[in-house]
């Protein structure tokens, strides 16, 4: 435990006030995550957004530096993170009692950057079976410009107890 607080006062000594505000944000939702209001560690550091309702499941995320690649914008991968959770929160709860939804195959396009200070993800079902999903995603900013599409398939699977 003592390395660790050496580490985070390390840290913090080297930080600048961007890398202050980031770290904050990080330690602030992994708080939330201990006190449930996240389900996963990646939801928590990405501080998601979920609403889901009986045919669509939007996710969101800030678009901060946390996210951006080495080019200073939004990483592609952190975008796949967001699609493949918007997707696969509506996969989800389109299961049967007892089931879950896994990503068995996604293909994304990404057609711009995005810009805006939310980035979200929308997810609507394109056709359920009993054993598989196909789900299609979609990022849009807010003045109508498509950042990505994605279409994903997901395999129903029993839970595990």
């Amino acid at each position: 435990m003592k390395n660790l607080s050496k580490q985070f006062q390390r840290i913090v000594d080297n930080s600048s006030l961007e890398d202050l505000k980031i770290l904050g944000d990080f330690l602030e939702n992994f708080e939330k995550k201990q006190h449930g209001e996240f389900n996963t560690y990646l939801s928590a550091s990405l501080n998601m957004k979920r609403e889901t309702d009986e045919n669509s499941s939007v996710v969101s995320i800030p678009n901060t530096p946390f996210i951006h690649n080495n080019i200073d914008i939004p990483h592609g991968g952190i975008l796949a993170v967001l699609l493949d959770t918007a997707m696969g929160t509506l996969a989800n709860s389109k299961c049967p009692d007892g089931y879950s939804a896994v990503t068995t195959n996604i293909t994304i396009h990404y057609l711009s950057v995005s810009v805006e200070e939310i980035i979200q993800a929308d997810a609507k079902l394109i056709r359920q079976g009993r054993h598989t999903m196909v789900v299609e995603g979609n990022i849009f900013q807010q003045d109508g410009k498509h950042i990505a599409t994605a279409t994903g398939s997901f395999f129903i699977v029993p839970k595990k107890r």
